[in-house]
């Protein structure tokens, strides 16, 4: 603050002052709050789809690897919201619906709805890769966001992932 000695005046920001600067932006930021909330459900879909489709890929290079088959189950409740996948060995000796509480005894990868919260999973299924990393194509799984956005995760039959919009282009995903 600057003191002007020969009138007796202080110059400066009045109280009222900062709190109508205060107020305008409380306001900004009120309006731009949605759209950083739809943004991080966006984000959070998009990392669901990626993981899966990287744990594909992976799994597609260590069957190769070891020149053993492996097997991504993908497992969903009735309402979507809780579900998982796992990666195991398609071996004899491993049971085919190896469950993702049993990561350790025989799978290789687990991941579960609550390292993603609020995405659901709308489907699910298995896929089953060659010790050549070859894939029957499906659609390993279906993830949905709470605004309605959904992203599928498809496995092709040269064993390679990719991620499609059911509901049209998505930011950088496709139309399925």
């Amino acid at each position: 603050m600057k003191a002007d000695h020969a009138m007796g005046r202080v110059s400066g920001v009045t109280l009222i002052e900062l709190m109508m600067g205060l107020a305008v932006l409380a306001i900004l930021g009120a309006l731009a709050l949605p759209a950083m909330g739809s943004r991080l459900e966006r984000q959070r879909l998009a990392m669901a789809a990626e993981t899966l489709a990287a744990d594909l890929t992976e799994a597609r290079f260590e069957a190769a690897r070891r020149g053993l088959g492996m097997q991504m189950n993908a497992l969903t409740s009735a309402d979507g919201k809780q579900w998982c996948w796992t990666v195991a060995p398609a071996a004899a000796s491993v049971a085919p619906d190896c469950a993702c509480a049993l990561t350790r005894s025989c799978g290789h990868r687990s991941v579960a709805a609550m390292d993603h919260p609020g995405v659901k999973m709308s489907q699910g299924r298995q896929v089953l890769l060659t010790a050549n990393g070859l894939a029957a194509a499906a659609t390993a799984a279906v993830f949905e966001s709470p605004r309605g956005d959904r992203l599928r995760v498809d496995m092709l039959a040269l064993g390679r992932s990719r991620i499609c919009s059911p509901t049209g282009v998505q930011g950088r995903y496709p139309s399925c």
